[in-house]
């Protein structure tokens, strides 16, 4: 199970599409307890706990986005390391990264405890959805251990080729999740906290499976036995890499935020469609997703063996693929997607509202859903070549469209200005993605050697 694949040699299309099948399959499982997760509160809580979901996940997104995106920062240099075959090297990254995970964990946890009450009050959560939003995201809070080092384990065998684990570790962990959500909201009737509950015990599940599979392994197991003693340098270049990808993912949950606090001025059914169509578009994204880890880990290993060559074929057969998959996924969401949100709500008198909000935000979702894709497999590219700095600017690139939009589009044509809020931060992002990529190639191509 636990078997390494060297991305350095063999045909791009069949590394990057098996390793992104893996990835895809995977994250459709973790997609699809959040998927669950909302059709559950949707049915047994109704419109406001719908609401009370959908105004957390912004939040929730902001804290889950700093512990991943500088987890995945590492990985990152991990795949460099094992490119070039270098594994004493391998293991004093590992380490340190595991120290770091430890420290930030214990502290995002106490920090976000504290003032998660005081934020929601900022983004104007109304008063009756308030107390079943702070129950949501007090007890998701208690799980980021585990997120943080489930990461690490996962981030580590994907930076080795093993994207098998991963996926049995999703897979394992969604089930229960969806098992978990049914006994504590439906059968135990915990409200809200119950689904959180669910999610923060999944994550313990896939923490412990993928970390057993790593330690499996007697080449990791060696991995705690290399001295890493006042190593500054290792720990600087970790950050170095994992800092300006986590502030990527808080830049844009910045965005997500502003436009929380705009949807609350609208009234419950517009915050409840809104959150319907975005649990359907998260789900049609992990695709997206998942080709970007797959260029990641493909485009970190060829950089670190120095192979220009296979970088660009890397990057030609993950854009072909992510757009073809995009397509599919816009077909669904503009002919099936008013059915599909139908799952979420239940046959109240606002159930016509909340329909009419979400699919409409989908039909407009589904014109530009390949340049989402895109996006994510330009910005996979840059990290994987070590350029975590622009990325990240893209990421300031979104906030200005989704902050424009939400506070001066709105003023203009209504609600629909937080629909198109979405789309203008894919698109502008892309831009300062190409452009950088093309730049970033043609350097790589003058200083390195075409094997």
């Amino acid at each position: 199970m636990a078997k390494d694949t060297d991305m350095t040699v063999g045909n791009p299309f069949v590394l990057i599409g098996t390793f992104s099948f893996s990835l895809v399959t995977g994250n459709l499982f973790q997609q699809l307890y959040t998927f669950a997760d909302t059709v559950i509160i949707g049915k047994k809580i109704g419109a406001l706990g719908l609401a009370a979901f959908g105004g957390t996940e912004w939040l929730i997104f902001m804290v889950n986005g700093l512990v991943i995106g500088l987890v995945q920062g590492f990985s990152i240099l991990l795949g460099n390391c094992f490119g070039e075959k270098n594994e004493e090297r391998f293991c004093r990254y590992y380490q340190t990264s595991k120290k770091i995970c430890l420290v930030m964990a214990v502290a995002l946890t106490a920090v976000f405890w504290l003032i998660s009450g005081r934020i929601l009050k900022m983004l104007g959560t109304k008063d009756e959805v308030y107390p079943m939003a702070k129950a949501y995201v007090d007890t998701i809070f208690l799980g980021i251990p585990f997120l943080a080092f489930y990461q690490l384990f996962s981030g580590a065998l994907r930076s080795r080729g093993n994207s098998r684990v991963p996926l049995l570790a999703m897979t394992v962990s969604s089930l229960c999740n969806i098992f978990l959500d049914i006994l504590f909201v439906n059968v135990l009737e915990f409200g809200i906290a119950g689904a959180a509950l669910g999610t923060i015990l999944s994550e313990f599940v896939v923490m412990l499976i993928c970390g057993y599979f790593f330690y499996h392994d007697q080449r990791q197991i060696v991995y705690d036995r290399v001295s890493t003693a006042n190593d500054r340098t290792v720990a600087a270049r970790l950050f170095r890499m994992g800092l300006p990808m986590a502030m990527q993912s808080f830049i844009t949950s910045v965005g997500g935020l502003i436009v929380v606090n705009r949807i609350n001025q609208y009234d419950i059914t517009f915050l409840a469609g809104y959150t319907a169509a975005v649990k359907l578009y998260g789900l049609l994204e992990i695709a997206a997703s998942s080709f970007g880890m797959a260029a990641a880990a493909y485009v970190s290993q060829n950089y670190g063996a120095d192979r220009t060559d296979r970088i660009r074929q890397g990057v030609h057969a993950s854009v072909v693929m992510g757009v073809a998959v995009s397509l599919v996924c816009s077909g669904i969401m503009a002919i099936g997607g008013r059915s599909i949100l139908q799952l979420f709500i239940d046959t109240s008198d606002m159930m016509e509202a909340v329909l009419g909000y979400g699919f409409e935000f989908l039909k407009i979702l589904a014109v530009f859903f390949p340049f989402l894709y895109i996006l994510y497999i330009l910005r996979a590219v840059l990290q994987g070549i070590n350029n975590t700095v622009v990325p990240m600017i893209s990421s300031f690139a979104q906030l200005a469209m989704r902050l424009l939009c939400a506070t001066v589009l709105t003023r203009l044509i209504g609600y629909e200005g937080i629909f198109w809020g979405e789309v203008s931060a894919w698109l502008f992002a892309d831009a300062v993605l190409f452009i950088t990529y093309r730049m970033d190639m043609k350097k790589i191509g003058r200083s390195s050697v075409t094997v």
